[in-house]
Formats: C-alpha cells, sequence, structure tokens
C-alpha cells in the first residue's frame, strides 16, 4: 500500500492526492492542479461576442438603394433611337393618312393643324362640288388636305355624272332605234317636228331621275365642305380610281 510522503497515513488506491492533509502523490500532477485554467480563450470570445456587428454592409446597401437611378443610359438610349423624332414622323403620317394637313415632301408651307386647316379651306372647298369649278380649289389650295379630299369627292362626282350622261345617250338612242317616232305638224307653215315614241318617254322620265339624284348629292358635298365636314358622298364616296388617280398626278409629291 502507499503512504503519504507529508502526514503517513495510507492513501487509497489509484489516488492523487491524500484525503487528510491534501498533498499530492507526485510533484507532476500538483504542479499541473496549482496551474489555473488560463481564461484567455473564453475572454476572448465572450469580447468576440459582446462586439456588435458592424452595419458597415447594410448602410452601404441603404445608401446604394437610396441613391435615384441615373438616367444617363435612357437619355442616350433616346438619342442614339431618335424616340422622338420617330415619334413625330410617325403622328404626322398617321395625320396625313386620316386627312389632316400634315407636312409632305415637295410643299413649302409648314405643318398646319386640323382645325386651322378646316377654317382655311372650307370657304373655297364647297366649289369642288360645282362640276368643273373644282379646278378652283384644286389648284387655289393645293397643300390643304381638307381641300385635297373635297376635291376627289368632287372629281368624283363629276366623272361619275358625266360616265351617267355617256350611259343615258347611249341607251336612249338604242330605244329610239327599237321603238322609232315619227314626224308630225299641226299647221301647214310651219316645219314638222319629230315625235318620240311612248316607250322611248318613259325611259327618258325614268332614267332623267339621276339627274336628280346627282343634283341631291351635289347639294350634300357643298353643305359638308362649307361647314367643316369630311363625309364621304353616299354611294359614289368610297371609288377609289379618282383618288388615285390625283394622287398620281395632280397632287403627285
Amino acid at each position: 500500500m502507499a503512504l503519504c510522503n507529508n502526514c503517513g497515513q495510507q492513501l487509497p488506491e489509484n489516488a492523487n492526492a491524500c484525503p487528510f492533509c491534501g498533498t499530492f502523490v507526485n510533484g507532476q500532477n500538483a504542479q499541473q492542479a496549482a496551474q489555473p485554467v488560463e481564461p484567455q480563450n473564453y475572454q476572448q470570445n465572450a469580447q468576440q461576442a459582446a462586439q456588435p456587428v458592424e452595419p458597415q454592409n447594410y448602410q452601404q446597401n441603404a445608401q446604394q438603394a437610396a441613391q435615384p437611378v441615373q438616367p444617363q443610359n435612357y437619355q442616350q438610349n433616346y438619342q442614339q433611337n431618335n424616340y422622338g423624332q420617330n415619334y413625330q414622323q410617325n403622328n404626322y403620317a398617321q395625320n396625313y393618312q386620316q386627312g389632316y394637313g400634315a407636312p409632305q415632301q415637295g410643299y413649302a408651307q409648314p405643318y398646319v393643324a386640323p382645325d386651322m386647316d378646316v377654317q382655311q379651306s372650307r370657304g373655297i372647298a364647297w366649289l369642288s362640288y360645282m362640276g368643273l369649278l373644282f379646278l378652283i380649289p384644286m389648284f387655289v389650295r393645293r397643300q390643304s388636305d381638307y381641300t385635297r379630299f373635297h376635291v376627289k369627292q368632287g372629281v368624283t362626282l363629276c366623272a361619275v355624272e358625266l360616265a351617267y350622261g355617256v350611259t343615258y345617250g347611249i341607251l336612249m338612242a338604242i330605244i329610239n332605234a327599237i321603238f322609232p317616232g315619227h314626224y308630225s305638224s299641226y299647221l301647214y307653215y310651219l316645219p314638222s317636228y319629230y315625235v318620240h315614241s311612248d316607250v322611248y318617254n318613259v325611259f327618258s322620265v325614268l332614267l332623267g331621275l339621276g339627274n336628280i339624284f346627282f343634283f341631291v348629292l351635289a347639294i350634300i358635298g357643298i353643305v359638308n365642305a362649307a361647314t367643316g365636314k369630311r363625309k364621304e358622298l353616299p354611294l359614289i364616296g368610297k371609288i377609289p380610281w379618282i383618288a388615285t388617280l390625283l394622287d398620281k398626278t395632280v397632287y403627285k409629291q
């Protein structure tokens, strides 16, 4: 059995220190036990844990988010792509298709607003429906789109009326050949005159109603042009070949 070196008492097995006097069994254990546990790691960890989290990144992100977006790229793209210029050109082209006074190549006059164009042109545009008088607004107000619209309608009316007159003459000649009349005179000293047949007279009355129709169309066109309205004539206003012919000849750019 092992005895304590200090007090001589019997030590239990595997004992590191004497239970009576507290003396360690050997000097190495005594030195290790005498050394205090260094709390450096604990203090360092405690200091690190106590340190507040630096909000530098949060502040930097907040500042970046608060900064307004610089419109330099947008302005550069706007200038390079000519968005404003294209918009104006497309707007002018759209106005021209709708019948407004958009500027066109070959015309020296600047752009005229639609309302101003109507006010300046309606005093002469109504002449478009007065037969050959359509030549006056055609050349006097050549740059006005409002006048061009009514000139095209008036020329269409004049062309259809002319075609109807030629057709009327041909039909009446055919009817007269099929149903001929006779010469008659009531008095011997007066020259005889030609009397058409009854069939010829009936067709003459029926086909003559077309002249009333054209007269009504002319009145409608005059009223529309004088009051500033852009309305097509009934039935014949949508005939395209007259307007196309004028665009390729008189109004050619």
